[in-house]
This record gives structure tokens, sequence and C-alpha cells, in this order.
């Protein structure tokens, strides 16, 4: 069971071309978001949420869940934040075959997670900097807590295509574009992320702080400040992105903010040398969807989504 999770934590799959649906389950601390997508035109047809008092009702929320579903369904599990964590390192210098094996003795003093107790996964980095040492990030979940998971989905006969880390799928939601776009993206209660994709593959991912409830303040409150400091990261990306990492300059920004002041944000960003900026619209994806829905469900699709890739993407280099 154990290699099974291996082999499904995985940062991208192969298209499922016989099956007429997919569906995506993100485990949240406090709940877990259900979407069903039609695989022909990629518009969701069912979502759904449950709410957890504690981590004992993650199993039976699943299978709850798992059974609104057509059997046989492919599924992919996405993690939040609190179930994971990713670091960034220098590639073992052992053969491929050896380098999960490796892995645990090199990450043990840096993740939270009991040696005994990881399940890992790791892929290339997909652009270096200044530096010729091959670089890798890892993804470290626990063992006690996605083996329960796997055994009662396996016993639900959903197909458990893989399980990914939230941060790896916002590139789904991007046309694959020969420029680079960065795509400014929060979820309600989270930290805001600052990622920046070319053709389909993530080079700059990053985590800020501070703007957990930016879903929940008025213009005026973000003025005093906040926004600056959201200005003033996105900059601080696009310099390392075309700076140290020498790419040619991003040509779009997109924002995914469930709030109801993002006309107001976007107009702000606009007047302050951000031309280039709009907000990422899904709707082709979630017909009859509120913005405030969009907002729940954006990244369980963006797990639905990637089962739908038809090749593996490369990871990105991270900031």
């Amino acid at each position: 069971m154990i290699q099974k999770i291996a082999r499904i934590f995985r940062n991208s799959t192969r298209r499922n071309a016989s099956s007429a649906q997919v569906a995506a389950i993100y485990l949240q601390h406090e709940q877990l978001k259900l979407v069903l997508v039609r695989s022909a035109d990629q518009q969701i047809i069912k979502v759904d949420t449950v709410r957890l008092l504690d981590d004992s009702k993650v199993v039976p929320a699943l299978v709850q869940l798992a059974g609104t579903i057509p059997k046989k369904t492919p599924l992919c599990l996405v993690l939040s934040p609190e179930r994971y964590q990713l670091l960034q390192l220098d590639k073992p210098p052992v053969a491929e075959a050896e380098i999960l094996q490796a892995l645990p003795w090199q990450i043990r003093d840096l993740v939270n997670f009991a040696p005994d107790d990881l399940v890992l996964d790791y892929c290339d980095v997909a652009e270096q900097t200044k530096q010729n040492q091959p670089r890798i990030q890892v993804v470290a979940s626990q063992r006690s807590f996605l083996l329960p998971i796997c055994q009662a989905l396996q016993n639900q006969a959903v197909l458990l295509q893989n399980i990914q880390p939230d941060e790896w799928l916002s590139r789904n939601l991007l046309a694959q574009l020969p420029h680079a776009v960065l795509l400014l993206s929060h979820q309600p209660g989270q930290d805001v992320t600052i990622q920046i994709v070319r053709d389909g593959v993530l080079h700059v991912s990053r985590k800020l702080r501070g703007f957990q409830r930016l879903d929940q303040m008025s213009f005026s409150d973000l003025s005093h400040g906040l926004l600056d400091n959201l200005l003033l990261e996105v900059q601080r990306s696009l310099d390392f992105f075309e700076g140290q990492l020498r790419q040619p300059p991003v040509k779009e920004i997109l924002l995914l903010l469930a709030s109801t002041e993002l006309t107001a944000i976007l107009q702000y960003f606009s007047q302050n040398g951000f031309s280039q900026v709009r907000a990422l619209d899904l709707s082709a994806h979630m017909p009859g969807l509120s913005l405030a829905e969009q907002g729940d469900y954006w990244l369980p699709l963006a797990g639905a989504l990637e089962i739908l890739q038809t090749v593996e993407n490369p990871l990105e280099t991270t900031h």
C-alpha cells in the first residue's frame, strides 16, 4: 500500500480518455470540497462541501463524498498546506532509482513529520539560477494520515489517480502560452500565492503571509498598506524571474481572488504601473457559479484538470 501511495503522489498524470468525468477532493483542515468535472468540455457539473469537526472525521467525510460520484471515476486528492511540506534542495548524487531511498535521510531534520512516518516524492526543478548543481523539489506528507484515506477510497471503487499539494496545481487553470504569466491567487483563510507560469511550467511559487483575511476586507482597509505590500511582492517576483532566472518579461498579471473588492483592487494595480493586470475568468469551467463559489472551488477544479493533462510537466524554481 505504501508503494501505491508513492506512485500516486505525483506532479502530473496522463489522460484517462475513457472517463466521461473526473473528480477532485480538496482536503482542507476544516472542510472537504468536491468537484465533478465533465471531461469533454472541462465544466464543473457538481460541487459539494463537507465540514470537519476534527481529523477523526476525515475518512468518514471522504467516504461520504466519494459515494456521491459515479463508480470508477478518476479522482485527484488535493492536499492543503497543513497536510504537506515542500522543500527545495540539491539533488542527491546517487542513481535516479535510489533517490527516493536517499531523501528521507536528507530531509529528516527539515520537516515536522517523523522520519518513519514520511511519504514523499520529488520532481526536478525547471530552472536553475547561477549555480550548476541540479536541484529538486520534494513534497512530504504523513503515511499515517494518507494510508487510511487511500484504503477508504479504494473501498469506494473510485480510481484514486494521484495526490497533489495544492501549490502545484494552479498552472492547470492557465492556457499554455509562450509568454510568462504571473498569477496572484488566494484561498479564504490561507496565505496569498504568487506564481509565474510559462508554457505550462511553473517557474516561481511564493507564499505571502499576512493576507489570510484578504477576501473579508474592504477596499478601505486594504488601502492602509496591505495593497502596497502586495504590489511590492509582485514586483519582487517579477524582478527575480526576469533578473536571477534571466527570463523574458512577464506579459500578463492575473488575479484570482474571491473578494467583492476585486474591481477596485484591479484598478489600484493598474493605477500603480501594472497595466497588464486583469481578473482570471473561470466562468467557462464554472457556468452558473458565483464569484464566491469560484473562490471556493477553483483549487479542486485545478486538481481535476490535472487528471486531464496529456504530458508530464516539470516543476518550478521557487523563490
